[in-house]
């Protein structure tokens, strides 16, 4: 006799936003309070952007390519918003800039980010293989009944009310502070177009003065495949961030577990029908009409 499916999580809606359900309801507030310290780093993309590899990256050249040092952050922990995890990163030391990820739209963001405070690394990839890593990876841990079939999920994809919203509004809303002297747009496209000049351009960003060999050591470090052989098993490990409320909604601690799956650009074509494609298109085309940001959204690559 088979198991049955796990339940479903759902959603939560706060203030007419839609978050998964491990997002508390006074995030929105209080995260806008957080205390930002001068050498934060704040890794922010829309879900499924290159999230964790970014932040491996910037955790490497923080520590000069030295994994002994990068081990001694830990696991990354979760985004910022789930379980109110920034409350915890309250009481990280003050020896080392605090390395953290997001998905929050960029008026959550922390007020004193705007007073110039911090950095902000923003990561865009293109909306297509977003929508295909993003429909794996959440009908894999179900939050919603209406995600399981890929015609439904990207139904949902195109609405504004999307879990963890549009990814129209979110990219654009980001690009709009790409020339502010403490946020740095990045694309996933980009990163693995040239992997080094990206690593680069972040030492640049965060001041950090790296020799060649540091470079190319973070370089290898951070190859996709390094990368996804880091972060596939089980569950992070979250007794180390301590008590977070409601862990459970991560899944079974023992279940089979990947953040990464191809990291492939151009993915989309083995996934969108041609209708759905030419539909996908003519939405892309109006919602982005007018944005410099369609010249570096990139949806196939060479290489």
């Amino acid at each position: 006799m088979e198991d049955k499916p796990a339940p479903f999580k759902g959603d939560k809606v706060i203030n007419g936003f839609r978050w998964p359900p491990m997002v508390c309801d006074d995030m929105p507030e209080e995260l806008r309070k957080f205390k930002v310290r001068d050498d934060d780093v704040f890794i922010v993309t829309y879900p499924k952007s290159g999230t964790n590899w970014t932040t491996e990256i910037l955790k490497n050249i923080v520590c000069g390519g030295d994994l002994e040092k990068v081990k001694e952050y830990g696991d990354h922990g979760p985004p910022l918003e789930y379980f109110n995890f920034f409350k915890k990163c309250d009481s990280f030391p003050t020896d080392k800039p605090r390395v953290m990820m997001t998905h929050v739209p960029v008026d959550i963001l922390p007020k004193e980010v705007f007073e110039g405070k911090g950095k902000v690394v923003y990561v865009g990839r293109n909306p297509k293989d977003t929508a295909v890593s993003f429909w794996h990876f959440i009908k894999e841990r179900r939050f919603l009944e209406e995600y399981e079939k890929w015609e439904n999920f990207l139904a949902a994809y195109l609405k504004p009310d999307m879990m963890c919203g549009s990814w129209f509004d979110i990219n654009l809303k980001y690009y709009e502070h790409r020339d502010a002297k403490n946020f740095l747009f990045l694309t996933y496209e980009g990163m693995k177009l040239d992997h080094k000049g990206c690593v680069i351009q972040l030492c640049d960003f965060v001041s950090r003065h790296l020799t060649n060999e540091q470079v190319d050591l973070i370089v290898n470090n951070t190859t996709f495949s390094n990368m996804k052989s880091k972060f596939t098993g089980k569950l992070p490990d979250m007794k180390q961030l301590g008590n977070l409320p409601k862990l459970t909604a991560m899944g079974d601690p023992n279940q089979k577990f990947s953040i990464m799956r191809k990291g492939v650009v151009g993915d989309w074509k083995t996934q969108f029908t041609v209708a759905q494609n030419e539909l996908f298109d003519e939405i892309y085309n109006e919602k982005m009409k007018g944005s410099s940001l369609r010249r570096r959204v990139l949806f196939e690559i060479d290489a």
